[in-house]
């Protein structure tokens, strides 16, 4: 119950944001996968590899009963996610990192002019 107010409250309070801080959020969205894209990329370079998740198929059996059966086994399909680790190569890396950073000094005054476009 209380889970369910919390999130009522947050709606609640995600749906007061004014329009200038909406505005602001959407224009520096962009911005902020960017940012992400460049640490990701920086922790990779960092570690030598990347980790990736990665779904495996899994299949459970447990026992089941049904009302007019003694004991039954059953099946269950459940995808597992595992982190796998996968070596990246440092100067396809280091392209990529220097292509991302080139997009974020495009993307700051973007995002300077849409920002300063939204209402006061």
């Amino acid at each position: 119950m209380r889970l369910i107010l919390g999130l009522a409250a947050l709606a609640l309070l995600a749906a007061c944001a004014t329009p200038r801080q909406t505005c602001l959020r959407a224009a520096q969205a962009e911005l902020q996968a960017l940012d992400a894209q460049i640490a990701e990329v920086e922790a990779a370079l960092a570690r030598g590899y990347r980790i990736t998740p990665e779904r495996e198929p899994r299949t459970t059996l447990h026992i089941c009963a049904w009302p007019r059966e003694p004991v039954l086994f059953c099946t269950q399909h459940t995808p597992r996610e595992r982190a796998t680790r996968v070596s990246v190569v440092p100067a396809a890396e280091e392209a990529r990192l220097a292509e991302l950073r080139h997009d974020r000094a495009r993307v700051v005054a973007a995002t300077a002019d849409r920002a300063a476009a939204c209402p006061a």
